[in-house]
């Protein structure tokens, strides 16, 4: 008897450590302070910024953000304005599958502030300028923030 509970708590050791190890590996509930977007949350929260650039599938969407201003807060809310209208929402950085990113979520049903609703790998980020692509491989869409 004293061995099979011997040999039970060893399998339960054996599992326990899988587990805490297989959850370590997985990188979709990584925090947002890993370096990179640390870096990037920083850029972000610091001034105002304008659409550069919106490609969708080879489309040139750009001129349909002409006059927003979009402002990135510390803590986690996003402002999107043009003219007198603002337009609110949320922002994260986060790493999955393999990639930071950063997601945009704005309370809208504005067609073209919909579009930016999204998860978007991040592809470069400096004080600047950060560049994203769509996180799906087979859609080719690339949004481009501008400091103001």
């Amino acid at each position: 008897m004293k061995k099979h509970m011997m040999q039970l708590v060893v399998v339960l050791f054996v599992s326990l450590g899988m587990i805490a190890c297989d959850r370590l590996d997985d990188d979709n509930d990584d925090p947002t302070n890993t370096p990179a977007n640390s870096v990037t949350n920083s850029y972000l929260i610091n001034g105002s910024w304008k659409v550069s650039l919106l490609t969708d599938d080879g489309r040139d969407e750009t001129s349909d953000y002409d006059g927003y201003t979009f402002v990135f807060a510390a803590d986690g809310k996003l402002t999107a304005t043009r003219g007198a209208v603002t337009t609110t929402g949320t922002w994260l950085t986060r790493r999955d599958d393999g990639s930071n990113e950063l997601v945009i979520l704005l309370a809208t049903t504005d067609r073209d502030l919909l579009e930016l609703n999204d998860d978007w790998d991040i592809v470069l980020s400096t004080n600047s300028k950060i560049e994203l692509q769509d996180d799906n491989d087979e859609r080719d869409e690339k949004l481009h923030f501008t400091k103001k």
